[in-house]
């Protein structure tokens, strides 16, 4: 389309200088020339008009009938469908808030998504391969198709409004620049980020992440507690990521002039309120309180660690709130 136009626009220019036309002839022979219509010339041509004329038909005439025939492809192949999906997956990425994106979408970009479709987690995908997107777009994901270390591209995914960012690609190199992507435009952004190499940890820390994920360390501290303690494995794979039982476990934290604050669990009586079990309280000062007791005090910024249902829990943020 671009070329037809650059043929159109040197052919009127081309006739308004050779044959002194004025800008409408120029326009309508080029148009009855381009259309193959037939009708004759607006004006006698000149032999330098002539000669101009031929090279306009061999280059235009081939141009107006590639693009007439890109455009029965597009409906034909129902391209202008994939158009209008385009159209409403960037409408649902600008209307996203408090989402994650998840930067790869390889096998452990896979299993992510999986989990965050099990727990109804809001995200979006970054990845350059098309067969993600076409993979992604059949299940109403949205997804981006490009490189998740450009800045542009995580502003199109919303990252000024998003509440984490998974790094996972299967490169070290592109998950550090990822990083430092998404923290310089994001300070307040949740980091997760995941390294192949013992090495690469330090420097994916230096360039912005909050954790740091091998996923070689973590199958081997699984196999090892699956060999040893497989009971208590298979409780935490019910609780945590199965999706074959109706509780799971939560965090809550609690907020500037929430009612529990200054409050001992005693006194909070979450159990008996809401039905969740609380498990443990991460403290404003990073420490934990692994058994929380009657006498134990719950203040402002602390995390709460809780098993139940979603039930339980959303009764729980009316207690906190």
């Amino acid at each position: 389309m671009i070329f037809l136009a650059i043929v159109v626009g040197v052919g009127i220019l081309g006739y308004m200088l050779l044959e002194k036309w004025t800008v409408l002839d120029a326009a309508y022979m080029v148009v009855i020339t381009l259309s193959t219509v037939g009708f004759q010339e607006v004006h006698r041509l000149s032999p330098a008009g002539r000669i101009f004329t031929m090279f306009l038909i061999v280059g235009g005439v081939g141009s107006a009938i590639y693009a007439a025939g890109k455009v029965v492809e597009i409906i034909v192949e129902g391209e202008m469908t994939g158009y209008r999906k385009r159209k409403n997956m960037d409408k649902k990425l600008r209307q996203m808030q408090n989402h994650y994106i998840i930067c790869g979408f390889g096998r452990v970009g896979h299993q992510v998504a999986q989990v965050f479709e099990t727990w109804q987690v809001p995200f979006v995908v970054i990845d350059p391969k098309k067969e993600s997107l076409d993979e992604l777009e059949a299940k109403g994901v949205p997804v981006l198709l490009g490189d998740a270390t450009d800045d542009t591209v995580l502003m199109a995914a919303g990252i000024d409004r998003a509440k984490g960012l998974i790094a996972c690609s299967d490169s070290d190199v592109a998950n550090v620049y990822i990083t430092l992507s998404a923290r310089q435009l994001s300070s307040a952004l949740n980091i997760v980020a995941r390294a192949s190499l013992k090495e690469t940890e330090k420097k994916l820390t230096m360039a912005g992440a909050n954790r740091v994920i091998s996923p070689y360390f973590i199958s081997g501290v699984r196999m090892a507690a699956m060999a040893t303690r497989p009971v208590a494995v298979d409780f935490l794979d019910l609780v945590t990521h199965s999706g074959l039982v109706d509780f799971n476990l939560f965090q809550i934290t609690i907020p500037t002039g929430s009612p529990l604050h200054r409050k001992s669990i005693a006194e909070a009586d979450i159990r008996n309120t809401s039905g969740a079990l609380l498990l443990a309280i991460r403290k404003s000062d990073g420490s934990f309180d692994l058994h929380p007791n009657e006498t134990s005090t719950i203040d402002t910024n602390d995390v709460l660690v809780v098993l139940g249902t979603q039930e339980q829990f959303d009764l729980l943020q009316k207690l906190v709130h």
